[in-house]
Order: C-alpha cells, then sequence, then structure tokens
C-alpha cells in the first residue's frame, strides 16, 4: 500500500480522535456550566487557578491553539483550518470546564470539593475541627470531618485543606464563625497543633 493511502488513513483516524475528544469537552463544558448555574445559597467563592486566575494547563493548551490556528490563517493554509478550529473548541471548552470545577465554593450547606459531584460536600454538620495557618498564597484552612464509608459502614475522619486569598481569608472566618462558632469554643491557629493534624501515621 503506498504512504500516502497510509498518511490519508492516519490523518482520518487522527481527525475522528480530535471530533470525540470535542464533542466530549463541550458536553464537560454545558455539563459544569449548568451545575454552575444551579447553585444556590454561595456564600463565598474565589478561584485557584494559577494563571490570572484560570486554570494553568488548559489557559496554556489554549494559547498553543490559537496561536497555531494564527499560524493556519497567516500561511494560508486552507486545509488545516478544520483541525485549528477543533483544537480551539477543545481548548475552550477544557477552559470553562476547568474554570468552573478549579472554584472554591462556599454554600449554607457546607464546603464544596467538586461542582460537578454534590455528594463530595463537606457539610457543616459533618466538621468535628479546623485550623488555620499563613502560607505563601494565603490562608490555609484545614478541616477535619467525619463521614461513614460507603462500602464498610464505619465512621472515618478525612482532611480537608484549601488555600485561601487574604483578602477572602476574613470572609471565610465570619461565615465559619457563623456556621461553626457555636460549636467550637476557639480556633485552633497554634502552629504545633496544625502540624500534628497534617502529619500523617
Amino acid at each position: 500500500m503506498p504512504f500516502s493511502e497510509y498518511s490519508g488513513q492516519l490523518y482520518f483516524l487522527l481527525t475522528s480522535v480530535l471530533i470525540f475528544f470535542s464533542i466530549a469537552s463541550f458536553f464537560l463544558s454545558v455539563f459544569t456550566l449548568s451545575n454552575a448555574w444551579r447553585l444556590r445559597n454561595v456564600r463565598l467563592s474565589w478561584n485557584t487557578g494559577r494563571f490570572f486566575g484560570f486554570p494553568l494547563f488548559a489557559s496554556l493548551f489554549m494559547c498553543l491553539s490559537l496561536a497555531l490556528g494564527g499560524i493556519a490563517w497567516y500561511n494560508g493554509m486552507s486545509a488545516h483550518y478544520m483541525v485549528a478550529g477543533l483544537y480551539t473548541f477543545l481548548a475552550l471548552n477544557w477552559m470553562v470546564a476547568s474554570y468552573f470545577m478549579s472554584r472554591r465554593y462556599i454554600t449554607d450547606h457546607g464546603i464544596m470539593k467538586n461542582i460537578n459531584d454534590p455528594s463530595q460536600t463537606v457539610a457543616w454538620h459533618e466538621i468535628h475541627d479546623f485550623a488555620e495557618n499563613e502560607v505563601q498564597d494565603g490562608m490555609a484552612f484545614v478541616f477535619i470531618y467525619k463521614r461513614t464509608s460507603e462500602y464498610f459502614e464505619l465512621a472515618q475522619f478525612n482532611r480537608l485543606e484549601i488555600t485561601v486569598p487574604r483578602e477572602t481569608a476574613e470572609n471565610l472566618r465570619k461565615i465559619l464563625n457563623h456556621k461553626l462558632g457555636r460549636r467550637f469554643r476557639y480556633t485552633l491557629t497554634d502552629e504545633s497543633i496544625l502540624n500534628k493534624i497534617n502529619s500523617k501515621p
């Protein structure tokens, strides 16, 4: 079989895979956007992305896709317009989905870990202790919560750590004081206690 036939089949296969992932990324972004739109009673939220608040890898992939698309357009490479457009479409959907998935949401119900999986939300009544400590990127809040295992039917203590920007930390403290203040006599701020919580057996 001539090499040109092999290259044509390979191009068709790679394009088909690209179309599949583009469609999948579209459904993911729509699903994530709908969950963000339906989210109610949000008391506080902030971005955790490392690229001006956006996810780093999704942002870099978007920049690369736009650059390749621009090169194809500038050089009149019309045969590659569809592929460049698919990459840009994929990058856009990935960036949108990653942006909302990486955001932290504090609601009246609790701390949302994953906007696409509400079952991972840590409810306020599940939190048994918490601590805060200053880190380079802001304030680190460590929460110890208790949840019954789905498989073993045993209560397990889990640890959740979130980093909060300094300008947002005070608002979070007010929410914690309102939601947890009556259950805790004090907030753990001693560094030695925090290290004990952070340490692994």
